[in-house]
């Protein structure tokens, strides 16, 4: 299942130095940490938020696999914005066949619908 949200806001502003542990330009702790914020207050116990060479994670959980939103702004701007779901499936389980994340997958990316229209200022909301 590959799904994201594309939007704009100037609500998110990039935090000085943010990028120096991304890579240059890439930026979206305020909206990892805003969405983090999100997921908690509807019963989601998101781990932490973690640097990315792409912007930003905030890993929702480890086991029984790794369930991730990807954030970060597209190349250039500091008022478009991403968010990205990703399963990933520890190598023993997709050897056997258990690797079906579809389920966790589309639970997850539920909050993230139901969440992201309270962005302040959020405009040009593209679901793909």
């Amino acid at each position: 299942m590959r799904v994201q949200v594309t939007f704009e806001t100037e609500f998110f502003k990039p935090e000085p130095g943010e990028d120096e542990k991304t890579n240059p330009g890439r930026f979206g702790h305020a909206l990892a940490v805003w969405l983090r914020q999100q997921l908690s207050a509807r019963g989601i116990s998101a781990e932490e938020v973690i640097a990315e060479d792409f912007g930003w994670v905030v890993m929702v959980s480890r086991k029984p696999l790794l369930l991730w939103l990807g954030c970060g702004n597209a190349d250039g701007s500091t008022t478009e914005w991403s968010i990205f779901p990703v399963a990933e499936v520890p190598l023993i389980k997709r050897l056997f066949g258990k690797s079906n994340t579809a389920v966790e997958v589309q639970k997850l990316w539920e909050h993230v619908k139901a969440v992201v229209p309270s962005i302040p200022g959020i405009r040009n909301v593209t679901w793909e």
